[in-house]
């Protein structure tokens, strides 16, 4: 599972849709696969409601001369084991960027292809005339009483032509020019850059993130990133509903045949942050905001339940107040801790990137 998640968050940023076969043995034991969403042909759904997915009926095998399969959607109301112990394999569909209305999501990929496809045949073309630009001819003019001693002069060079360097001596009456390629591509710079560009607004992601600064500031680009990393982060917490959702079918399965497991059974899922500034900011917020919280408290203008609440609302954290207060009262205090020392910020901390600025406090 840790391996596949991975696989799967590329499936469905590179289609837009992620189809899992589910199976489940007598003993509860369930097993998942992903299927290509390119073998999906159709999907089948309640004609009332576009949503109540029914069954998904899969591409032909033609090699092999079998007819598409079709899964049936998963339904939790209905979902019991046949007589040999063993449920029905069932699909499940996820789906990003999907329309109002549509059954099929779309890829990531999908507004960038068009200019990911002029960008590779830009770059082609630029690589195929910087070869050219180094090439050149050698044009020597001289006069030639007849065209058998033009042809023998020409000969000549062709078997000994100058090389880099070489010095070349001849009279007033030859002459040598050179012939090379004029492309005048003082702008080819501002092309690359405008397709660029485009291939940043459609992954949506700014230009910093494609190795392109364009004269961007540290504050510019820290500011460009804010929508990105929301993005990101919408993401993040929709993959985690899908595997909560997966899971929760999982357990579901399992609590028929095993009594132990309850179908009400709390799944949790965490995220790894987007960013390092995350937990800079709430560090620096919580910091800040405990001289005045513990002032306040000393005054007798807060109580503890407050106090924690907001600490932990600074924190970037949401607790039950007052089971934390319980499990504060039952642990020991903490004997030999040195708060000034862990008040003591050691390093320099940049706040814009989340990284050490490489000086020591003193």
């Amino acid at each position: 599972m840790p391996v596949r998640v991975y696989e799967w968050c590329d499936e469905l940023t590179r289609s837009g849709n992620l189809f899992l076969l589910l199976s489940t043995d007598a003993s509860g034991m369930s097993y998942l696969r992903a299927v290509p969403a390119l073998r999906v042909r159709a999907i089948h759904a309640h004609a009332n409601d576009i949503d109540q997915e029914t069954a998904y009926e899969m591409q032909p095998l033609f090699a092999e001369g079998q007819e598409g399969a079709r899964w049936p959607a998963y339904d939790a109301l209905h979902d019991q084991p046949r007589e040999d112990g063993r449920f029905e394999t069932v699909m499940l569909h996820f789906a990003i960027n999907r329309a109002v209305g549509a059954q099929w999501g779309e890829s990531d990929l999908a507004p960038l292809l068009r200019w990911l496809s002029r960008y590779a045949a830009w770059l082609e073309d630029r690589a195929r005339l910087n070869h050219f630009r180094n090439a050149f001819l050698y044009i020597v003019r001289a006069r030639f009483t007849s065209e058998v001693e033009r042809r023998a002069r020409q000969s000549a060079l062709n078997a000994a032509p100058p090389s880099p360097g070489s010095i070349l001596v001849t009279d007033e009456n030859e002459h040598w020019d050179t012939l090379h390629p004029r492309l005048e591509s003082e702008e080819s710079g501002q092309d690359g850059l405008s397709l660029k560009k485009m291939l940043a607004a459609g992954a949506g992601v700014p230009l910093h993130f494609l190795a392109e600064p364009e004269s961007t500031t540290r504050t510019t680009a820290e500011a460009a990133g804010g929508p990105t990393y929301r993005h990101f982060e919408q993401r993040q917490r929709y993959f985690l509903w899908l595997l909560g959702d997966v899971l929760r079918v999982v357990v579901n399965r399992r609590s028929v045949v095993d009594r132990r497991v309850s179908r009400r059974a709390e799944i949790q899922l965490n995220g790894a942050d987007i960013s390092a500034r995350d937990n800079l900011s709430l560090a620096m917020a919580a910091g800040n905001i405990m001289p005045a919280l513990s002032s306040l408290r000393e005054r007798g203008l807060l109580d503890d339940a407050e106090l924690l609440r907001l600490f932990y609302r600074f924190c970037g954290e949401t607790v039950d107040v007052d089971e934390m207060l319980a499990r504060g009262r039952q642990a020991a205090p903490a004997k030999g801790f040195n708060w000034a020392i862990a008040q003591t910020q050691p390093v320099k901390i940049d706040p814009a990137i989340g990284e050490e600025k490489g000086g020591r406090d003193d």
